[in-house]
């Protein structure tokens, strides 16, 4: 199959576009001016400069495709406003749109279970069909409900849309990508508390997402959404897993998402003073007030998804951080 893949460079996408190479499929990809494009010029990736605010950029690269996978998003949670939204929202609606006018075959969005919002606080995790939970946490969340409902409209018109939630994906490569970041901070005892460490979350490992998506390719119906959720965990369970595979001691203080909050505004310019990222933005407290537990048993059943767990995912994650 013809594919054009958007976020390519991403964490997500790299991983994936070795896996489409690999199954023998013609890859084509979006990248900015700026973009590293070595790992998919040396796949023999074609790869089109441009951006997800101008159509014109990827007219060449997306015509002929069968399959459009939209992975590209703005995922910088204290970054600018105006880019998250230019990216998460209006680029979505872009290559949506013109997906649709081009005739592509069919169309993947990687969304985020962040689309949701959050999951139920009490009962079992949420599934595709949960109401989101509205406001949103953070304005990531907010972009990336956004952008699926700007895609979704698309949908209604015609265009043959699946669309994929990963949760709080993690593992090799990439030591500062994913939620990796998290778990080296876990390893090497950069957290000095736990905030809403009781929360529920759900873990996928990362060539577990790449192989979700590819079922998706090629046996999903039209139409249908996948939860690609993995392990649900919490934060406190993590912490203790990463100390007893030899990380530093797991934090024994968990404080409550309000009192963190007022810790930090009074600790982050003593952090920013002497150069260093305080343990938790403010985007990361917003979205621990929610739980982020999902069900994917769907995903499980009609694709023949097995996803492995945090016992047999984390220890060669935490090998990056060993060095």
């Amino acid at each position: 199959m013809r594919i054009f893949l958007t976020g390519g460079t991403g964490y997500i996408g790299k991983a994936l576009a070795r896996r489409l190479v690999a199954a023998g499929h013609e890859v084509r990809a979006l990248v900015r001016a700026t973009s590293q494009t070595a790992p998919l010029t040396e796949l023999g990736i074609a790869t089109f400069a441009g951006d997800l605010a101008d159509r014109t950029s990827m007219r060449e690269g997306m015509s002929g495709s069968d399959w459009v996978i939209h992975a590209a998003a703005d995922v910088v949670l204290d970054g600018p406003a105006e880019r998250m939204q230019a990216a998460n929202v209006a680029g979505s609606e872009n290559v949506a749109s013109l997906a649709y006018k081009l005739g592509v075959g069919r169309f993947l969005s990687v969304s985020s279970i962040a689309f949701f919002g959050g999951s139920p606080e009490e009962g079992p995790p949420g599934t595709e069909e949960q109401t989101p939970i509205a406001p949103f946490p953070t304005l990531y969340s907010a972009t990336k409900h956004a952008g699926e409902r700007a895609i979704r409209e698309w949908a209604k018109k015609g265009l043959k849309v699946n669309t994929v939630y990963p949760s709080l994906v993690y593992g090799p490569p990439g030591k500062r990508q994913g939620t990796n970041s998290i778990l080296a901070q876990l390893y090497k005892g950069r957290f000095p508390v736990l905030v809403g460490g009781k929360h529920r979350m759900s873990m996928v490992f990362l060539d577990d997402v790449v192989d979700g998506m590819v079922r998706v390719l090629e046996r999903a119906p039209v139409g249908r959404d996948y939860l690609l959720a993995g392990e649900v965990t919490t934060l406190a369970a993590l912490a203790a897993k990463i100390e007893a595979l030899g990380g530093a001691k797991a934090p024994r203080l968990d404080l409550p998402v309000g009192l963190a909050r007022a810790a930090a505004a009074l600790v982050s310019p003593l952090f920013r003073l002497v150069g260093r990222r305080p343990p938790f933005t403010p985007s990361q407290l917003g979205s621990l007030t929610r739980e982020w537990a999902f069900d994917d048993t769907r995903a499980r059943t009609e694709l023949g998804w097995t996803p492995r767990g945090l016992d047999e995912g984390l220890p060669p994650t935490l090998a990056l951080f060993s060095g």
